[in-house]
This record gives structure tokens, C-alpha cells and sequence, in this order.
């Protein structure tokens, strides 16, 4: 992905990641509210599948985009992959330690640096919806509460939100079986789904394009009702 390194878009990013320093440091003082388990997935059952995947594979755990616009009222075919983009794609992260804050974000004194970052599993499958490339991200980390935060930097840029916006959602971000849409247009849904054991897991569905070439019947209520059926389907 090329950074954009204008001046604006470069202050919006280090604010998000601000944002995200900031949820996480609150997630790892309190774990009220979090549930106890009971989903189907686990951190470490997305981690090692992720670990096996092959770019030209189908999307893993029953994701299906298809099956999840038809069950949504969306009329429109679904097809993996891209012209520049493959059909699935994995990022592993082994966690940060804590570390300076960035320059141009003004942290709270109580925390001198930015919090620690967990280990990550992150299964991008990208799906060609009419001409327009969908992205349905699936984020796992194997602490409770903080997967929303670690998807702050993204859910800005496909939610296309601005900084307030955005940290209005990191306070009103879905709790666990719930999905809610990005603020303003509701260009991304971010459903929170229960995992089984320690861990957070997210679901993340949104357009891969400029507004262009957006579909405006993928997004708001429709993309949050596809989005809510493909946390339904996900299955190990």
C-alpha cells in the first residue's frame, strides 16, 4: 500500500494512531464488559489458519460475500479476487512493545508512551463486486477489548472519517455480536464477534475505491446487513 504523505492525510493518520495508542491503553486497565467466550473462533484457530493460506485460496472460515449480499437484498454478483489484488491475503504481527509516542500527537500525561500492541492475525479476502474491489478484513488478537482500537488507522481510511468521527467510534464501537456502521455515510461496518476463549476478534467490510467507482447501495444499512451476515457464517 503507497502512504499518502501530503500534510493533512499525514496529521488524520498519526491522530488515528493516537486514537488507537489511547483505547488501548484503556482496554489493558479494564476488561469489564468483555464476554467471557463461548464464540467459535479463537485467536489462535484464525492465527494458525491464516499461517496456511495461499493467496489464490477461497476465503477461509465459510466467508462467503456472495451468499452474504443475497441474504442482505443486494442484487449484485461477487467474485474473488481483483485485477491488482489477491483473493485472499494475510498479515501476521508479533506484537510492539511499548514506544514513543509519534511526533504531532499530543498524548495524555499519565501515559508517557504508547501502550503495547498484542500479536495480530489479519485475513483479507478481496472480492470484485461489478467492477469495484470489496475488501472483508477478519482482525484477531488474543487480548480482550482492543481489536476495534487496532483497526482505527483502517476503518479511517475505508470509512473515509474524519478524526472526530473517528474517535466518536472507538467510544461507540459495536460490543461483541453487535455491527455498526462507520460515522457520516456509513462507507464501512465493523461487526465485533464473540471469541471463544481470551481474545477479540473483528469483521470489517468495505470498499476498495475512490468515490468514483462506489457502489451506493453497498453502504450504509445494506452494507451493515451484509456485514452482520457474514459474521453469521463464519465458522472454524
Amino acid at each position: 500500500m503507497t502512504a499518502d504523505r501530503t500534510p493533512p492525510r499525514r496529521r488524520r493518520y498519526l491522530a488515528a494512531a493516537g486514537t488507537a495508542g489511547l483505547l488501548l491503553g484503556t482496554a489493558a486497565c479494564s476488561s469489564s464488559g468483555e464476554p467471557a467466550g463461548g464464540g467459535t473462533l479463537s485467536y489462535a484457530h484464525v492465527r494458525s489458519t491464516a499461517e496456511g493460506l495461499a493467496k489464490s485460496g477461497s476465503c477461509p472460515f465459510g466467508l462467503d460475500l456472495a451468499a452474504a449480499l443475497k441474504d442482505a437484498g443486494i442484487d449484485r454478483p461477487a467474485t474473488p479476487g481483483a485485477a491488482d489484488r489477491p483473493a485472499v491475503d494475510t498479515d501476521l504481527g508479533n506484537g510492539v512493545p511499548a514506544q514513543p509516542w509519534p511526533s504531532g500527537v499530543t498524548p495524555p500525561p499519565s501515559m508517557a508512551s504508547m501502550p503495547a500492541t498484542p500479536p495480530t492475525a489479519w485475513v483479507t479476502c478481496t472480492y470484485t463486486v461489478g467492477s469495484t474491489p470489496v475488501r472483508v478484513d477478519l482482525l484477531a488478537v488474543p487480548e480482550n477489548g482492543v481489536a476495534v482500537a487496532l483497526m482505527l488507522p483502517h476503518i479511517q481510511r475505508f470509512g473515509n472519517v474524519g478524526v472526530d468521527q473517528l474517535r466518536q467510534f472507538s467510544v461507540d464501537q459495536p460490543g461483541p455480536g453487535e455491527t455498526r456502521l462507520t460515522p457520516g455515510a456509513g462507507l464501512a461496518a465493523v461487526a465485533r464477534v464473540a471469541a471463544k476463549g481470551k481474545g477479540d476478534i473483528t469483521l470489517t467490510l468495505s470498499q476498495d475505491t475512490d468515490d468514483a467507482q462506489r457502489l451506493p447501495d453497498l453502504a450504509g444499512e445494506p452494507l451493515r446487513r451484509a456485514t452482520e451476515r457474514l459474521a453469521a457464517q463464519l465458522h472454524p
